[in-house]
Protein backbone atom coordinates (compact mmCIF):
# COMPACT_ATOMS: atom_id res chain seq x y z
CA UNK A 1 0.00 0.00 0.00
CA UNK A 2 1.43 3.33 -0.96
CA UNK A 3 1.09 6.26 1.51
CA UNK A 4 -0.47 9.68 0.13
CA UNK A 5 1.74 12.74 -0.64
CA UNK A 6 -0.19 13.99 2.53
CA UNK A 7 1.07 11.67 4.63
CA UNK A 8 4.50 12.43 2.94
CA UNK A 9 4.44 15.90 3.74
CA UNK A 10 3.01 15.47 7.34
CA UNK A 11 6.14 13.35 8.34
CA UNK A 12 9.11 15.45 6.11
CA UNK A 13 6.81 18.77 7.91
CA UNK A 14 7.90 17.22 11.36
CA UNK A 15 11.32 16.05 10.36
CA UNK A 16 11.95 19.31 9.47
CA UNK A 17 11.65 20.72 12.63
CA UNK A 18 13.20 18.12 14.34
CA UNK A 19 10.04 17.36 16.44
CA UNK A 20 9.11 14.23 15.03
CA UNK A 21 10.31 10.85 17.40
CA UNK A 22 10.79 7.55 15.38
CA UNK A 23 10.01 4.11 17.50
CA UNK A 24 11.94 1.16 15.69
CA UNK A 25 10.10 -2.23 15.98
CA UNK A 26 11.11 -5.89 15.30
CA UNK A 27 10.38 -5.99 12.02
CA UNK A 28 13.15 -3.42 10.81
CA UNK A 29 15.86 -5.02 12.34
CA UNK A 30 16.84 -7.97 10.07
CA UNK A 31 19.56 -10.01 9.50
CA UNK A 32 21.91 -11.70 6.65
CA UNK A 33 21.73 -15.54 7.32
CA UNK A 34 23.29 -17.31 4.50
CA UNK A 35 21.37 -16.53 1.47
CA UNK A 36 18.13 -15.05 2.98
CA UNK A 37 17.56 -12.12 5.24
CA UNK A 38 14.89 -12.53 7.84
CA UNK A 39 14.13 -10.64 11.72
CA UNK A 40 16.83 -11.03 14.15
CA UNK A 41 13.94 -11.74 16.61
CA UNK A 42 13.11 -14.84 13.93
CA UNK A 43 17.09 -15.95 13.45
CA UNK A 44 17.53 -15.81 17.71
CA UNK A 45 13.64 -18.02 17.97
CA UNK A 46 15.42 -20.65 15.29
CA UNK A 47 18.64 -20.70 17.00
CA UNK A 48 16.86 -20.89 20.63
CA UNK A 49 14.34 -23.64 19.16
CA UNK A 50 17.83 -25.86 17.76
CA UNK A 51 19.23 -25.20 20.72
CA UNK A 52 16.88 -26.29 23.14
CA UNK A 53 15.04 -29.25 20.70
CA UNK A 54 11.45 -27.11 21.05
CA UNK A 55 8.77 -28.01 19.21
CA UNK A 56 7.70 -24.99 16.83
CA UNK A 57 5.61 -24.51 14.03
CA UNK A 58 7.15 -22.14 12.14
CA UNK A 59 5.17 -19.90 10.30
CA UNK A 60 6.29 -16.94 7.80
CA UNK A 61 5.39 -14.72 10.68
CA UNK A 62 6.59 -16.53 13.38
CA UNK A 63 9.47 -15.37 15.63
CA UNK A 64 11.41 -15.14 18.93
CA UNK A 65 8.13 -14.87 20.96
CA UNK A 66 7.21 -18.43 19.56
CA UNK A 67 9.79 -20.08 20.98
CA UNK A 68 9.85 -18.47 24.18
CA UNK A 69 6.16 -19.90 24.48
CA UNK A 70 7.58 -23.06 23.47
CA UNK A 71 10.69 -22.68 25.86
CA UNK A 72 8.30 -21.57 28.60
CA UNK A 73 5.82 -24.64 28.18
CA UNK A 74 8.46 -27.09 28.11
CA UNK A 75 10.77 -25.57 31.11
CA UNK A 76 9.04 -23.58 32.49
CA UNK A 77 10.91 -24.09 35.99
CA UNK A 78 13.65 -22.68 34.23
CA UNK A 79 12.17 -19.85 33.05
CA UNK A 80 14.58 -17.10 35.06
CA UNK A 81 17.16 -18.83 32.47
CA UNK A 82 15.70 -17.68 29.16
CA UNK A 83 17.35 -14.08 29.48
CA UNK A 84 20.39 -15.47 29.67
CA UNK A 85 20.41 -18.37 27.19
CA UNK A 86 18.50 -15.41 24.63
CA UNK A 87 21.47 -12.91 25.69
CA UNK A 88 24.62 -15.39 24.91
CA UNK A 89 22.66 -16.30 21.50
CA UNK A 90 22.49 -12.68 20.85
CA UNK A 91 26.13 -12.57 21.01
CA UNK A 92 27.53 -14.94 18.95
CA UNK A 93 25.21 -13.95 16.40
CA UNK A 94 26.98 -10.11 16.46
CA UNK A 95 24.95 -9.36 12.91
CA UNK A 96 26.26 -6.23 11.54
CA UNK A 97 23.31 -3.31 11.22
CA UNK A 98 20.84 -3.63 8.00
CA UNK A 99 20.89 -1.17 5.63
CA UNK A 100 17.35 0.15 6.94
CA UNK A 101 19.08 1.24 9.81
CA UNK A 102 21.99 2.86 8.22
CA UNK A 103 19.20 4.76 6.66
CA UNK A 104 17.42 6.11 9.31
CA UNK A 105 20.86 6.97 11.01
CA UNK A 106 21.51 9.05 8.27
CA UNK A 107 18.49 11.44 8.53
CA UNK A 108 20.47 13.83 10.37
CA UNK A 109 16.87 15.49 11.37
CA UNK A 110 16.40 12.48 13.91
CA UNK A 111 18.02 13.25 17.12
CA UNK A 112 16.19 10.79 19.24
CA UNK A 113 15.58 7.46 18.56
CA UNK A 114 13.13 5.12 20.10
CA UNK A 115 13.45 1.47 20.09
CA UNK A 116 11.33 -1.08 21.69
CA UNK A 117 14.20 -4.20 20.58
CA UNK A 118 16.80 -4.96 23.02
CA UNK A 119 19.47 -5.19 20.56
CA UNK A 120 22.30 -3.15 19.82
CA UNK A 121 22.23 -2.75 16.38
CA UNK A 122 20.43 0.84 16.13
CA UNK A 123 22.75 2.62 18.02
CA UNK A 124 25.44 0.85 16.37
CA UNK A 125 24.47 1.64 12.86
CA UNK A 126 24.49 5.47 14.25
CA UNK A 127 27.91 5.27 15.23
CA UNK A 128 28.81 3.83 12.18
CA UNK A 129 27.16 6.48 9.86
CA UNK A 130 28.03 9.41 11.71
CA UNK A 131 30.48 8.90 14.02
CA UNK A 132 32.96 6.86 11.89
CA UNK A 133 32.32 3.98 14.26
CA UNK A 134 33.09 5.62 17.61
CA UNK A 135 30.62 4.83 20.28
CA UNK A 136 29.21 8.50 20.63
CA UNK A 137 25.64 7.97 20.28
CA UNK A 138 24.00 7.99 24.33
CA UNK A 139 22.26 4.62 24.80
CA UNK A 140 19.56 4.61 27.38
CA UNK A 141 17.58 1.52 28.85
CA UNK A 142 14.65 1.59 30.96
CA UNK A 143 13.98 -1.35 33.33
CA UNK A 144 11.42 -2.22 36.42
CA UNK A 145 14.32 -3.06 38.64
CA UNK A 146 16.97 -0.27 37.02
CA UNK A 147 19.68 0.69 39.23
CA UNK A 148 19.65 4.10 40.64
CA UNK A 149 23.45 4.71 39.26
CA UNK A 150 21.16 4.32 35.65
CA UNK A 151 18.25 5.67 36.66
CA UNK A 152 20.52 8.88 37.17
CA UNK A 153 22.20 8.29 33.68
CA UNK A 154 19.19 8.95 31.99
CA UNK A 155 17.67 11.33 34.38
CA UNK A 156 20.46 13.82 32.68
CA UNK A 157 18.93 16.08 29.83
CA UNK A 158 20.81 15.24 26.87
CA UNK A 159 22.46 18.21 25.49
CA UNK A 160 21.63 19.71 21.96
CA UNK A 161 24.65 18.30 20.19
CA UNK A 162 23.89 14.52 21.25
CA UNK A 163 22.27 11.61 19.65
CA UNK A 164 20.27 9.17 22.01
CA UNK A 165 18.82 5.90 21.49
CA UNK A 166 16.37 5.44 24.25
CA UNK A 167 15.25 1.64 24.86
CA UNK A 168 11.92 1.66 26.24
CA UNK A 169 11.83 -2.76 26.94
CA UNK A 170 15.62 -2.59 28.75
CA UNK A 171 18.46 -3.68 26.67
CA UNK A 172 19.63 -7.32 26.71
CA UNK A 173 21.36 -9.12 29.25
CA UNK A 174 22.49 -12.05 31.44
CA UNK A 175 19.14 -11.13 33.97
CA UNK A 176 15.57 -9.84 33.30
CA UNK A 177 16.37 -6.14 32.39
CA UNK A 178 14.76 -6.19 29.22
CA UNK A 179 11.06 -7.75 27.63
CA UNK A 180 11.55 -10.83 26.47
CA UNK A 181 7.41 -12.18 26.15
CA UNK A 182 4.13 -10.85 26.75
CA UNK A 183 3.95 -10.62 30.28
CA UNK A 184 7.21 -9.06 30.51
CA UNK A 185 5.76 -6.14 28.45
CA UNK A 186 2.71 -6.45 30.42
CA UNK A 187 4.91 -5.65 34.09
CA UNK A 188 6.57 -2.88 32.08
CA UNK A 189 3.80 -0.92 30.91
CA UNK A 190 2.36 -1.56 34.46
CA UNK A 191 5.21 0.09 36.48
CA UNK A 192 5.12 3.03 34.15
CA UNK A 193 1.17 3.38 34.33
CA UNK A 194 1.49 3.16 38.36
CA UNK A 195 5.02 5.17 38.39
CA UNK A 196 6.33 2.56 40.77
CA UNK A 197 9.19 3.40 38.14
CA UNK A 198 9.18 6.30 36.13
CA UNK A 199 10.44 7.07 32.84
CA UNK A 200 12.94 10.58 33.04
CA UNK A 201 11.23 13.78 33.13
CA UNK A 202 13.23 14.92 30.18
CA UNK A 203 11.78 11.81 28.17
CA UNK A 204 8.42 11.50 29.09
CA UNK A 205 7.97 15.11 28.09
CA UNK A 206 9.12 14.59 24.54
CA UNK A 207 7.52 11.64 24.75
CA UNK A 208 3.92 12.79 25.06
CA UNK A 209 4.07 16.19 23.04
CA UNK A 210 5.95 15.20 19.81
CA UNK A 211 4.68 13.30 16.84
CA UNK A 212 5.55 9.62 16.85
CA UNK A 213 6.88 7.73 13.96
CA UNK A 214 6.15 3.86 14.76
CA UNK A 215 8.22 1.70 12.24
CA UNK A 216 8.04 -1.92 12.62
CA UNK A 217 6.37 -2.05 15.85
CA UNK A 218 4.58 -4.96 16.98
CA UNK A 219 1.50 -3.41 18.00
CA UNK A 220 -1.45 -6.18 19.40
CA UNK A 221 -4.79 -4.89 19.87
CA UNK A 222 -4.47 -4.32 23.56
CA UNK A 223 -0.59 -2.97 23.75
CA UNK A 224 -1.25 -0.79 20.64
CA UNK A 225 -4.28 1.09 22.51
CA UNK A 226 -2.25 1.48 25.63
CA UNK A 227 0.43 3.11 24.22
CA UNK A 228 -0.95 5.07 22.26
CA UNK A 229 -3.21 6.58 25.21
CA UNK A 230 -0.27 6.38 27.27
CA UNK A 231 1.89 8.35 25.04
CA UNK A 232 -0.88 11.18 24.38
CA UNK A 233 -1.99 13.97 26.95
CA UNK A 234 -5.10 13.26 25.92
CA UNK A 235 -7.84 11.03 25.24
CA UNK A 236 -7.20 9.84 21.77
CA UNK A 237 -10.63 11.18 20.81
CA UNK A 238 -9.77 14.74 21.29
CA UNK A 239 -5.81 14.57 21.01
CA UNK A 240 -4.12 17.00 18.47
CA UNK A 241 -1.11 14.79 18.36
CA UNK A 242 -0.06 12.56 15.49
CA UNK A 243 0.96 9.21 15.36
CA UNK A 244 2.16 7.67 11.85
CA UNK A 245 2.13 3.74 12.22
CA UNK A 246 4.10 1.87 9.48
CA UNK A 247 4.51 -1.97 8.84
CA UNK A 248 3.09 -5.35 8.22
CA UNK A 249 1.77 -6.76 11.57
CA UNK A 250 -0.46 -4.16 12.14
CA UNK A 251 -2.64 -4.95 9.45
CA UNK A 252 -3.33 -8.56 11.00
CA UNK A 253 -5.17 -6.71 13.63
CA UNK A 254 -8.43 -5.37 12.31
CA UNK A 255 -9.50 -4.60 16.25
CA UNK A 256 -7.22 -2.27 16.73
CA UNK A 257 -7.55 -0.36 12.93
CA UNK A 258 -11.02 -0.03 13.27
CA UNK A 259 -10.59 1.24 17.09
CA UNK A 260 -8.17 3.83 15.68
CA UNK A 261 -10.55 5.00 12.39
CA UNK A 262 -13.44 5.00 15.08
CA UNK A 263 -11.78 7.22 18.57
CA UNK A 264 -8.93 9.29 16.20
CA UNK A 265 -10.86 10.77 13.13
CA UNK A 266 -9.22 12.59 10.92
CA UNK A 267 -4.95 12.68 10.67
CA UNK A 268 -4.39 11.94 14.49
CA UNK A 269 -3.21 8.40 14.04
CA UNK A 270 -2.54 7.37 10.40
CA UNK A 271 -1.53 3.59 9.48
CA UNK A 272 0.42 2.13 6.38
CA UNK A 273 0.06 -1.37 6.38
CA UNK A 274 3.66 -1.72 4.23
CA UNK A 275 6.87 -3.00 4.25
CA UNK A 276 8.62 -0.86 6.87
CA UNK A 277 12.34 -1.55 5.39
CA UNK A 278 11.17 -0.16 2.04
CA UNK A 279 9.12 2.68 3.68
CA UNK A 280 12.39 4.01 5.48
CA UNK A 281 14.25 3.84 1.89
CA UNK A 282 11.55 5.92 0.45
CA UNK A 283 11.68 8.32 3.43
CA UNK A 284 15.57 8.80 3.14
CA UNK A 285 15.33 9.37 -0.46
CA UNK A 286 12.75 11.77 0.38
CA UNK A 287 14.45 13.65 2.90
CA UNK A 288 17.65 13.33 0.67
CA UNK A 289 16.01 15.81 -1.74
CA UNK A 290 15.37 17.97 0.47
CA UNK A 291 18.70 17.80 2.49
CA UNK A 292 21.28 17.18 -0.42
CA UNK A 293 24.85 16.09 0.72
CA UNK A 294 26.97 19.53 0.42
CA UNK A 295 29.12 19.89 -2.77
CA UNK A 296 33.06 19.46 -1.94
CA UNK A 297 34.64 21.54 -0.10
CA UNK A 298 31.51 22.51 1.74
CA UNK A 299 29.44 21.84 4.46
CA UNK A 300 26.04 21.49 5.38
CA UNK A 301 24.38 21.46 8.95
CA UNK A 302 23.44 17.69 8.34
CA UNK A 303 26.46 16.02 6.53
CA UNK A 304 29.48 18.47 8.96
CA UNK A 305 30.03 16.60 11.70
CA UNK A 306 29.61 18.70 15.37
CA UNK A 307 32.54 19.68 16.76
CA UNK A 308 33.72 17.03 19.07
CA UNK A 309 32.52 17.56 22.58
CA UNK A 310 32.32 14.37 24.08
CA UNK A 311 36.01 12.96 23.67
CA UNK A 312 37.28 9.68 24.02
CA UNK A 313 40.37 8.38 25.95
CA UNK A 314 42.32 7.05 23.87
CA UNK A 315 43.08 8.94 19.94
CA UNK A 316 43.15 7.40 16.65
CA UNK A 317 45.73 9.40 14.48
CA UNK A 318 45.44 8.37 11.33
CA UNK A 319 45.85 9.65 7.37
CA UNK A 320 42.50 10.39 5.14
CA UNK A 321 43.31 7.07 2.80
CA UNK A 322 43.38 4.81 6.16
CA UNK A 323 40.20 5.55 7.02
CA UNK A 324 38.63 1.90 6.43
CA UNK A 325 41.19 0.45 8.54
CA UNK A 326 40.93 3.44 11.51
CA UNK A 327 37.18 2.10 11.49
CA UNK A 328 37.33 -1.34 12.12
CA UNK A 329 40.29 -0.69 14.76
CA UNK A 330 37.91 1.83 16.16
CA UNK A 331 35.35 -0.79 16.20
CA UNK A 332 37.62 -3.23 17.83
CA UNK A 333 38.63 -1.32 20.59
CA UNK A 334 34.88 -0.23 21.26
CA UNK A 335 34.25 -4.34 22.11
CA UNK A 336 37.00 -4.44 24.33
CA UNK A 337 35.49 -1.56 26.42
CA UNK A 338 37.90 1.58 24.95
CA UNK A 339 36.57 5.07 25.07
CA UNK A 340 37.46 6.54 21.20
CA UNK A 341 37.78 9.74 20.27
CA UNK A 342 37.96 8.89 16.35
CA UNK A 343 37.52 12.10 14.05
CA UNK A 344 36.10 11.98 10.68
CA UNK A 345 36.53 15.46 10.08
CA UNK A 346 38.75 16.76 6.87
CA UNK A 347 40.85 19.43 9.19
CA UNK A 348 42.66 21.74 7.37
CA UNK A 349 45.17 24.51 8.91
CA UNK A 350 43.13 27.23 10.55
CA UNK A 351 40.47 25.25 10.92
CA UNK A 352 38.11 26.10 14.00
CA UNK A 353 38.85 22.99 15.90
CA UNK A 354 42.24 22.22 14.73
CA UNK A 355 43.82 24.07 18.42
CA UNK A 356 40.49 21.87 20.18
CA UNK A 357 41.97 18.67 19.12
CA UNK A 358 45.98 19.29 19.72
CA UNK A 359 45.06 20.88 22.77
CA UNK A 360 42.88 17.71 23.98
CA UNK A 361 46.46 15.55 22.79
CA UNK A 362 48.42 17.89 24.92
CA UNK A 363 46.33 17.35 27.92
CA UNK A 364 43.52 14.72 28.18
CA UNK A 365 44.24 11.96 26.38
CA UNK A 366 45.03 8.85 27.84
CA UNK A 367 46.22 6.65 25.12
CA UNK A 368 47.60 7.71 21.40
CA UNK A 369 47.25 5.28 18.61
CA UNK A 370 48.94 6.75 15.46
CA UNK A 371 48.03 4.16 12.14
CA UNK A 372 51.25 3.33 10.06
CA UNK A 373 51.03 2.47 6.56
CA UNK A 374 51.88 2.75 3.18
CA UNK A 375 49.65 5.91 3.07
CA UNK A 376 51.53 7.38 5.80
CA UNK A 377 54.91 6.52 4.23
CA UNK A 378 53.94 8.71 0.74
CA UNK A 379 52.62 11.53 2.66
CA UNK A 380 55.64 14.69 2.55
CA UNK A 381 53.13 16.51 4.72
CA UNK A 382 50.09 16.43 6.55
CA UNK A 383 47.89 17.15 9.40
CA UNK A 384 48.55 13.86 11.19
CA UNK A 385 52.40 14.80 11.44
CA UNK A 386 51.16 17.70 13.68
CA UNK A 387 48.79 15.47 15.91
CA UNK A 388 52.03 13.02 16.07
CA UNK A 389 54.34 15.80 17.38
CA UNK A 390 52.28 16.75 19.84
CA UNK A 391 51.70 12.91 21.27
CA UNK A 392 55.64 12.51 21.60
CA UNK A 393 55.64 16.29 23.30
CA UNK A 394 52.86 14.58 25.69
CA UNK A 395 55.19 11.25 25.43
CA UNK A 396 58.02 13.15 26.84
CA UNK A 397 56.43 14.72 29.81
CA UNK A 398 55.35 11.61 31.19
CA UNK A 399 57.48 9.51 34.04
CA UNK A 400 59.56 6.80 33.18
CA UNK A 401 58.04 3.11 33.65
CA UNK A 402 54.56 5.17 33.96
CA UNK A 403 51.56 3.99 31.68
CA UNK A 404 51.52 3.50 28.04
CA UNK A 405 50.73 5.97 26.62
CA UNK A 406 51.86 5.53 22.97
CA UNK A 407 50.94 2.55 21.14
CA UNK A 408 51.79 2.97 16.89
CA UNK A 409 49.74 0.40 15.05
CA UNK A 410 50.81 -0.77 11.92
CA UNK A 411 47.70 -1.57 9.18
CA UNK A 412 49.83 -2.55 6.22
CA UNK A 413 48.94 -6.31 5.87
CA UNK A 414 52.44 -7.39 4.15
CA UNK A 415 54.19 -5.82 7.90
CA UNK A 416 56.82 -8.18 8.50
CA UNK A 417 57.90 -6.86 12.07
CA UNK A 418 60.78 -4.37 10.70
CA UNK A 419 59.91 -1.18 11.81
CA UNK A 420 62.57 0.75 9.86
CA UNK A 421 60.91 0.43 6.71
CA UNK A 422 58.86 3.00 7.43
CA UNK A 423 61.18 6.43 6.88
CA UNK A 424 58.30 8.61 7.19
CA UNK A 425 57.88 7.53 10.98
CA UNK A 426 59.32 9.88 13.48
CA UNK A 427 62.15 8.09 15.78
CA UNK A 428 60.48 8.25 18.87
CA UNK A 429 57.98 5.94 17.80
CA UNK A 430 60.42 2.97 17.60
CA UNK A 431 60.82 2.99 21.07
CA UNK A 432 57.30 2.18 21.97
CA UNK A 433 55.93 -1.29 21.52
CA UNK A 434 54.32 -1.42 17.85
CA UNK A 435 51.16 -3.38 17.15
CA UNK A 436 50.23 -5.37 13.98
CA UNK A 437 46.44 -4.71 13.16
CA UNK A 438 46.18 -5.81 8.85
CA UNK A 439 43.45 -3.72 7.49
CA UNK A 440 42.37 -2.58 11.23
CA UNK A 441 42.02 -5.85 12.48
CA UNK A 442 44.47 -5.96 15.49
CA UNK A 443 45.74 -9.81 16.22
CA UNK A 444 45.88 -10.87 19.59
CA UNK A 445 48.94 -9.57 20.39
CA UNK A 446 47.66 -6.28 20.27
CA UNK A 447 44.47 -6.64 21.35
CA UNK A 448 46.23 -7.86 24.82
CA UNK A 449 48.16 -4.72 24.82
CA UNK A 450 45.03 -2.46 24.82
CA UNK A 451 43.28 -4.88 27.02
CA UNK A 452 46.44 -4.01 29.36
CA UNK A 453 46.21 -0.76 28.93
CA UNK A 454 42.45 0.25 29.35
CA UNK A 455 42.62 -1.47 32.52
CA UNK A 456 45.60 0.61 33.32
CA UNK A 457 43.53 3.58 32.67
CA UNK A 458 40.85 2.09 34.77
CA UNK A 459 42.88 1.14 38.01
CA UNK A 460 44.35 5.08 37.85
CA UNK A 461 40.62 6.58 37.45
CA UNK A 462 39.58 3.93 40.38
CA UNK A 463 38.79 6.14 43.75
Amino acid sequence: MAASEDFWDDILGHLKERVLLPVIGPELVTVKDGDRRVTLSRLVGERLAARDKLDVDWGPESGLDDAVGAYLTARGNEAHRLYRVVNDLLSDLNPEPPEALRQLADIGDFRLFISTTFDTLLARAINGVRFGGAARTRELWFSPNQSTGEQQENARVPRDDETVVFKVFGKASSTPQYALHDEDVLEWLYTLLTEKAPLPEWFGDQLKKSPLLLIGCHLSDWIGRLLTRMTSNDRLSVAEKQFFIVGESVARSPALLQFFRTFSSGSRVQVLPADPTAFVAELHERWRKRNPPAAPGRTSSTDQPAPVTTKGSIFISYVREDIDAARRLTEALAKIGGDVWFDERRLQPGDPWEQEILSSIRREIRLFLPVISKQTESREEGYVFKEWREAIKRAESLPPGGRKFLIPVVVDADYDGNPSRYRQVFEEFTAAQWGRAPGGEPDDALIATLKDAIRDMRRKDAP
